[in-house]
Parts: structure tokens; sequence; C-alpha cells
């Protein structure tokens, strides 16, 4: 069953879904799903610190929560999944030592996906090891700074062309403009990208 978050956001079944942004954005997802939640088995998996589950209200719905604290472990976690939905809070610390490990983790992901349930990946920051994850994910939610993620993507083209260049202009859409009501979720102006990344 697809899960329809807050700010138009859906989660399709039998698929990775990757978020980035601030920790209500999970929070409010998860608890406007608790419904749904109560119908299916659901495993939050974390590391040693999380964001994302103090704000979970526990008395609505029961979950379980397991804590890898490497990328070994989080293999093991995914492998032993036996629930409807799989989330993940991302953590760049358990790939820091091995970063060969992180397509493993992928594609076990892939592998659950596929033949198991549906999954999450949360992340509050784009780090180097988010990146593969998000290229594995079926659909991407960003909430950004857009003027930034667009001018240091375009520097970085621009620098290895030409070296330093002009200064490159772009509009500015603000995380605290998300839910306003006059602007509507998803526009550029509301921070909020829908990526639909295709199949390799």
């Amino acid at each position: 069953m697809d899960l329809e978050w807050p700010g138009d956001i859906c989660i399709p079944e039998r698929t990775i879904t990757a978020i980035n942004g601030p920790s209500r954005i999970l929070a409010e997802g998860l608890n406007s799903c608790s419904a749904t939640m109560r119908r299916y088995p659901f495993l939050y998996v974390c590391s040693n610190y999380s964001a994302v589950l103090p704000g979970l209200h526990r008395t609505t719905f029961e979950f379980s929560v397991r804590r890898a604290f490497t990328s070994d472990q989080m293999a093991t976690i995914i492998d032993e999944c036996d629930a409807t939905y799989l989330i993940i809070e991302h953590d760049p610390s358990l790939y820091a030592e091995d970063t060969t490990l992180i397509p493993h983790v992928i594609n076990r992901l892939k592998t659950f996906a596929h033949n198991e349930g549906t999954v999450v990946v949360y992340s509050r920051s784009l780090d180097r090891f988010m990146r593969p994850l998000i290229r594995a994910s079926g659909r991407v939610y960003l909430y950004a700074n857009w003027a930034n993620v667009i001018r240091n993507s375009q520097e970085k083209k621009q620098q290895k062309k030409n070296g330093p260049g002009r200064r490159i202009i772009s509009r500015q859409a603000r995380l605290d403009q998300i839910g306003r009501s006059e602007i509507r979720p998803g526009s550029p102006d509301s921070g909020l990208a829908d990526l639909i990344v295709p199949d390799e």
C-alpha cells in the first residue's frame, strides 16, 4: 500500500524512496500514517543517535527499532527484516571506515524492496554516501536551498571546463516557505523537488 504523507509526498510500495531534509518531514509523515502503520509491521533502523525518534508518537502506533553501528550490522538488519515497511535513518559514519560496503547495503535494499516491502531512507544532509542511495531510489524528495544547490553544481561544472568563472545567479527557495498557504507544495518556491530517478 502506498503511503500518503503531508506536503504531497507519496511513498510507493515495493520501492526505495529517499528523503533529504529536516527531521520533522519524516516525523510528521510517519505520525500522519499511524493508521496504516497499525496494520503492517514497521521497522525503524538508526544508529546511536536519532533526530526523528523523539518526534514519533509511540502511543499512536507501535513499531520496532533496531540500531546499526557498522555497515555490516546494517546489511544484517536488512537481511533479517520481515517488516512491510523498512525506514532507515541514514548515518554517514557507518560507511566512513570502509566505503566499499555501501554498494552491498544498496543491493540488499533493492532486493528487499523488490521481494518484501517498502523502503524509506532518510537523511538530514546530502553526503557522499547518500548520493549512491539516491541513485538507487525510485523516488527522491529533497528539501534544500536551491540557490546553493544549483550554484554549487554549476560552479563545479564550470571550473572543470574553464577554471573559476563568473558568478551564477539563481532563485532562492527557503525551508521556512514549506507549508505556507500561499505556496503550493511541490512548486519551485516550496523548496520541495520530486525527482523521479529512472531505472538503470
